[in-house]
């Protein structure tokens, strides 16, 4: 059967929000012609970070569907009973589920799923008229072409590498999504720096103290890890209607908010990864030996990456100085938003599309339902949806967590449903004048 000319709606990146939408269109039966572009050989979901016995830091009930139809085929509960280890589960009395295990549960979908591409890697989006409509025109880098109504953008945000004097991509500094593949080429001995106080900096120290290395260094602003806000009050924000109230403000006082809620989700780890860190270095103390070093209210000033990374290390408060080596430093520095981040934030396939869009100053103006909103002039273009990149606009439940990926994608789906009767009820219309 031959492809379609035009589609009804592309999906870019088939990662968990582009899943979670998958099924949402399966399950409210979208009766239009659907494809998503994957540049990946398979739906891998943070395959550097799959640690030794790292959780989600999620609760099993908030997957893919259950929120929005617990009933589903596909919700995490039922990819346990198909793969035999439901009652493994439930025996292992933890509160949230190994990395791994949603690894496994995220790929289990989208074996499922149709209507998708695997390694298509997007080079450019464009737009043309096709029929006295305004339609995209989307580009691989092998020169397929695939023309579409509406796009969803699900590529996940882009990293967050700082602006160090010296830093340049190098298979000696790699950024925590890269970790695992990194790690396991260095041989026994070698010497490992971590730049971040995060959960994942946490989480890679962890990892790293089990390997057979000859130090581990810790970098980082703060002067101590701070402890996540788990406070069940703080967790709110990843409640539905604490989207509807964090959309209605403007910018500025979302700052505000952002800056109370912050904790539970950045610059923070939980309390279990911490106390483990801390009695590991406590054990090393005891048995002689000092792998693990940390330099707290340290920046790197500048390094030099030759063969083995040199960082030149400054104490923010005293101004004390101090040179370190290492053979790889890993950036547990976290991603970009759109918005807080500026136009940066934006995915790299977006950014020629930058002037079309409404900004308020550096913040993207993103409707409820995850539409871009365009600037005047520019109204008639054809839809964009942003799918998991609008935490500056919708809030924490945006932040690459799995919270609300099922009901973004359930208000995502709503849109693409109200908004295709709305164009037909138009064209019917132009047809009857």
């Amino acid at each position: 059967m031959s492809e379609p000319r035009l589609y009804d709606l592309i999906g870019i990146g088939f990662g968990p929000s582009n899943i979670a939408l998958a099924i949402a269109l399966e399950e409210m039966k979208f009766q239009g012609k659907a494809l998503f572009l994957e540049k990946n050989q398979s739906s891998r979901w943070q395959g550097g970070m799959l640690l030794d016995g790292s959780d989600i830091q999620n609760n099993p009930l908030r997957d893919l569907i259950t929120p929005v139809n617990p009933r589903s085929m596909y919700t995490f509960i039922n990819y346990l009973h198909q793969t035999g280890r439901f009652w493994h589960f439930l025996n292992l009395g933890t509160h949230y589920p190994l990395r791994k295990d949603f690894f496994e549960y995220v790929a289990w979908v989208a074996s499922q799923l149709p209507n998708v591409k695997y390694g298509v890697d997007v080079a450019g989006l464009h737009l043309q008229e096709d029929n006295g409509e305004v339609i995209w025109r989307v580009e691989d880098f092998e020169h397929n072409t695939y023309f579409a109504r509406r796009l969803i953008v699900g590529t996940g945000r882009k990293l967050n590498i700082p602006n160090i004097p010296g830093l340049k991509k190098s298979d000696n500094i790699v950024h925590l999504t890269g970790y695992l593949p990194a790690v396991k080429r260095l041989p026994a001995g070698a010497r490992v720096a971590v730049l971040g106080a995060s959960q994942s900096a946490v989480e890679i120290l962890l990892d790293l103290a089990s390997r057979p290395l000859r130090s581990v260094v810790s970098i980082h602003r703060s002067f101590s890890y701070r402890l996540k806000d788990t406070s069940p009050f703080s967790d709110e924000v990843y409640f539905p209607d604490f989207t509807d109230y964090y959309h209605a403000l403007p910018p500025a006082k979302r700052a505000l908010l952002d800056n109370q809620v912050r904790q539970t989700n950045y610059s923070s780890a939980d309390g279990d990864v911490i106390e483990k860190l801390y009695l590991r270095m406590y054990e090393d103390e005891l048995n002689g030996e000092r792998r693990i070093v940390i330099f707290r209210n340290h920046e790197i000033e500048k390094l030099d990456c030759n063969g083995e990374v040199v960082m030149d290390l400054k104490d923010i408060y005293t101004g004390s100085e101090e040179q370190v080596s290492a053979d790889l430093l890993v950036l547990a520095t976290g991603f970009l938003d759109i918005g807080k981040d500026g136009r940066k934030g934006l995915p790299g396939i977006l950014n020629g599309l930058a002037e079309f869009f409404h900004w308020q100053e550096d913040y993207l103006t993103v409707e409820r339902d995850y539409r871009v909103r365009y600037a005047a002039g520019h109204e008639y273009l054809p839809d964009l949806y942003l799918n998991g990149l609008c935490e500056s606009s919708h809030g924490l439940g945006d932040a690459g967590s799995f919270s609300l990926v099922s009901i973004r994608a359930r208000d995502i789906c709503s849109s693409i449903f109200n908004r295709s009767v709305l164009r037909e009820q138009r064209a019917g219309h132009a047809q009857m004048v």
